[in-house]
């Protein structure tokens, strides 16, 4: 007689069974990667580093650019400058891929003065940055609502990006199921929210404990940069922009004819963005495959740097 299944157990075997229709998906499960490690101020990642400024027909970028090999542009999601990219992470990237991260509009030396900060605004900047530093066969990475601009750049710009990479990202329109909204008001920053309840929405309950510890300590930290106060303007403006994209089905549609070749990384303890969301998004894209992590929280980087930069490094490579 077979016993009943566990919790944990019926959770993965329902999601396996939501997953079947999804052809190139697979689960894994990383070894645990202890946090408070990032890479000293001496490491490779920051010798000789400075912002610099891309000055692109859509106005000023500022990004940091480093490491050898194939170009990697990174897309930092709602509310996140550049220094919220795990430094671990970059600096496992860099050993095989000319990195480059930047700060979208609004945010830091990034166009100061810009007042519309709709998806497509963002991938239209993202486009004029490659185009502006002559990157060419880039793989573009998104993460959160990162992951919804670089999918605008596929439909608009297909021709910028050779390769895709969504990690906890949204699908646009009904195909989606939206951020719950007390958990977007946390993300905002409402009042009464604390550094902690944040790491809750960001890190699974097991990781919560470590996050408060160490999230500061492990981000990207370049010598010369000021981690930005994220103006009203910004968090009203881009709040705005993913309303927009909840609710675009004509993206949605444009998606299905989309040929970039694309990893979908999501974690089954996403809170944010849910990992049937992930689903939804390799089956919207002809060339999508799905890599779901056990165990990981919407801010994936920071629990498996190492094994995620490597996941992808893989598929960069193919």
């Amino acid at each position: 007689m077979k016993k009943p299944l566990g919790a944990t157990a019926l959770a993965i075997a329902l999601l396996c069974a939501a997953l079947s229709d999804v052809a190139h998906a697979r689960t894994v499960s990383y070894p645990y990667e202890a946090a408070c490690m990032a890479p000293a101020a001496t490491s490779s990642i920051y010798a000789g580093l400075r912002e610099q400024i891309a000055d692109t027909s859509r106005g000023p970028l500022a990004y940091y650019r480093f490491g050898h090999g194939s170009p990697l542009l990174l897309v930092t999601g709602y509310r996140a400058p550049l220094s919220e990219w795990d430094a671990a992470f970059l600096a496992e990237l860099a050993k095989h891929h000319d990195v480059i991260v930047f700060d979208n509009r609004g945010i830091g030396r990034s166009m100061p003065d810009a007042s519309s900060f709709t998806i497509g605004d963002m991938a239209s900047d993202t486009a004029a940055l490659i185009d502006t530093l002559k990157v060419q066969h880039a793989t573009v990475v998104g993460w959160s609502m990162g992951g919804s601009i670089v999918q605008q750049l596929a439909i608009d710009e297909p021709q910028t990006i050779s390769k895709m990479v969504l990690m906890s990202a949204l699908p646009p329109g009904r195909t989606g199921i939206p951020v719950p909204a007390d958990i977007m008001a946390k993300l905002a920053g409402k009042p009464g929210t604390t550094f902690s309840d944040v790491m809750a929405v960001l890190f699974p309950a097991a990781r919560v404990k470590e996050a408060d510890r160490c999230f500061s300590r492990d981000r990207f930290k370049p010598s010369d940069y000021q981690s930005p106060r994220i103006s009203s303007a910004v968090t009203e403006g881009q709040s705005a922009s993913l309303k927009e994209w909840e609710a675009d089905d004509s993206a949605a549609d444009a998606l299905r004819s989309v040929r970039t070749h694309t990893l979908v990384l999501s974690g089954t303890d996403d809170a944010v963005v849910v990992k049937e969301n992930a689903a939804a998004l390799t089956r919207l894209l002809p060339h999508a495959d799905l890599l779901l992590v056990e165990h990981a929280g919407h801010a994936m980087m920071y629990q498996y740097p190492v094994a995620l930069a490597r996941a992808i490094d893989s598929f960069a490579g193919r």
